[in-house]
């Protein structure tokens, strides 16, 4: 029997990862996702708490009560762009909430084990060699949200010692529900308005020269998930890539939701959309991941595409 629980429930990967969980959970298991605010349409065995975790006596009470086994923590400010304009706030959300989770296993669940979502944007200027990294490349983290996620590895080698984690280190992930502060959701986004003619026919981009490692989310959820059913023979401490090893540019992206539109239009660069990178290219290797669990990237790309900007046609925003 196992008795999970997800933080960052009500996020993006959060709704999707409970979604895969439930599907893949046993007649005994018990499935609690926890997080800020509410969580709606949750799958059926699936139950909800509304906790913060930097509340350490609320996350303290609840792991005693609870137990979990396996905890998949993803609650995280999840955002380069916010993190870049609030690093304060996503240092004392990312590491406090980390922190006291941290402690409240030791004091409560000493034999669960964490599967900490930490990033590929650990390796950071080590994307600099053009090559597809494993996790045997050392993290060079830049900028708020990567250098927490990095501390976040160092935490858990410290303060879990004595317990049980598992680093994972997933790639940029695109799906429904994505926000538009991220490059797929806010292409779909812009398209859908435009069709629509709530805007002219004009999509404002960054830089589109820049290529990341993509996957659709119900891949990396589905990964989660395999890892934490092989939990026991995972050795505590390991890290695992989740990536595709297909570094797509940001233009070919565009390109392929542009042949998806229903209306022609206009690329601007905008000023306000430019953020100097200083890695042209950034993608993973998932090979370790592979072996230990038999995951391959299945999703169809073209498919994910379409879905994103469907969703954004049923979810319009002026």
């Amino acid at each position: 029997m196992k008795r999970i629980l997800v933080t960052g429930a009500a996020g993006f990967v959060g709704r999707h990862a409970l979604t895969t969980l439930a599907s893949a959970a046993g007649p005994t298991d018990e499935i609690v996702g926890i997080g800020r605010g509410r969580s709606a349409d949750l799958p059926a065995g699936v139950t909800f708490k509304s906790l913060d975790l930097l509340d350490t006596s609320g996350l303290a009470d609840f792991i005693a009560t609870f137990r979990p086994t396996d905890i998949l923590h993803l609650a995280a400010i999840a955002s380069v762009q916010q993190s870049a304009s609030a690093p304060g706030e996503t240092w004392r959300v990312n590491i406090g909430g980390l922190l006291n989770l941290a402690e409240a296993v030791i004091r409560f669940s000493p034999e669960a084990t964490l599967f900490f979502v930490s990033s590929g944007e650990v390796y950071g200027r080590a994307f600099l060699t053009g090559d597809l990294l494993t996790e045997e490349a050392p993290p060079d983290p830049c900028g708020a949200y990567a250098c927490s996620k990095w501390f976040g590895e160092m935490i858990l080698r410290d303060v879990l010692k004595n317990g049980r984690f598992v680093v994972l280190r997933p790639f940029n992930h695109i799906g429904l529900g994505q926000d538009e502060r991220f490059v797929v959701p806010s292409f779909a986004g812009q398209i859908a308005r435009i069709e629509a003619g709530l805007v002219p026919p004009v999509l404002e981009v960054g830089n589109l020269d820049a290529a990341r490692d993509f996957l659709p989310v119900a891949d990396v959820v589905r990964a989660y998930a395999m890892l934490i059913a092989h939990g026991a023979q995972i050795k505590s401490g390991t890290v695992f890539n989740v990536a595709s090893g297909q570094p797509r540019s940001i233009a070919s992206v565009l390109a392929d939701m542009r042949r998806h539109a229903r209306a022609p239009f206009e690329v601007r660069t905008a000023a306000d959309r430019m953020r100097p990178s200083e890695i042209p290219v950034a993608a993973g290797d998932a090979s370790r991941l592979s072996a230990s669990t038999g995951w391959v990237p299945r999703e169809d790309w073209d498919t994910t595409l379409s879905d994103i900007l469907a969703y954004a046609r049923t979810n319009l925003r002026g």
